[in-house]
């Protein structure tokens, strides 16, 4: 047994030694402690707003801080069960809304959006006879009305990393301009970034969400499709 436990053990009395063990006069409760489980409650609002992002990573902070105290000196504070709990329910909030948050972001169809696929832009001469281009009806409809799609794709490597306004996107990887010069214009279709929206290039997959726009009086050497984006994911 150490010198400063023995110290520490001298100044009890008779009266708070009992049969169980050790027991101690009044304790004050920690607040950071507590703090830190107040906060912990608040954690899964960080999925209404980036500004409760404070709340886990305040929490954390308070509750381990709260720990060392508590455990530094157990004579003359308490309350560690509110600093575990606040750092356990803010690390498994955190994560979860997190990991929520990232799936909501990159995978969910934003509202008023509909959703398209490069694969439907392609004509078929044996399914769509109703136009001259042989392109589904609905992708039709959609270019006509100039409604908002949602698209996922990949851009076109161009000679800008930063701050792009226009740019092409192409349905895979593969589909670059240096591949094989033989490429199929309906699985490309060029994209403007309207008002202050910019584009960084990258070359994971990117979605963008816009107005659909169809060159009717499409020839070989231009594309049929163009988006007029809003939206940059």
């Amino acid at each position: 047994m150490s010198k400063e436990f023995e110290q520490v053990l001298s100044t009890v009395t008779k009266e708070e030694l009992g049969v169980s063990g050790v027991r101690v006069g009044y304790r004050a409760v920690s607040i950071l402690a507590v703090v830190a489980f107040f906060l912990s409650l608040f954690t899964p609002l960080m999925l209404l707003s980036s500004w409760f992002m404070l709340c886990p990573a305040v929490g954390l902070f308070c509750g381990i801080w709260a720990l060392i105290r508590i455990l530094s000196s157990p004579f003359d504070y308490t309350g560690r069960a509110f600093a575990v709990a606040g750092i356990v329910v803010s690390f498994i909030f955190a994560t979860t809304a997190g990991v929520f948050g990232i799936w909501q972001y990159y995978y969910t169809v934003p509202v008023g959006y509909t959703v398209v696929d490069f694969l439907e832009f392609r004509p078929d001469q044996d399914k769509y006879k109703g136009n001259k281009l042989n392109i589904s009806p609905r992708i039709m409809e959609l270019a006509a009305d100039h409604r908002k799609v949602y698209i996922r794709g990949y851009m076109m490597p161009g000679n800008q990393l930063g701050g792009i306004q226009d740019f092409m996107m192409v349905r895979s990887k593969a589909h670059c301009k240096f591949c094989s010069p033989e490429k199929n214009p309906f699985d490309m279709v060029t994209v403007h970034c309207r008002g202050d929206l910019r584009a960084a290039f990258r070359m994971n997959s990117v979605s963008i969400g816009g107005e659909l726009y169809l060159n009717e009086d499409y020839m070989y050497g231009s594309l049929p499709f163009h988006i007029e984006a809003d939206l940059i994911r």
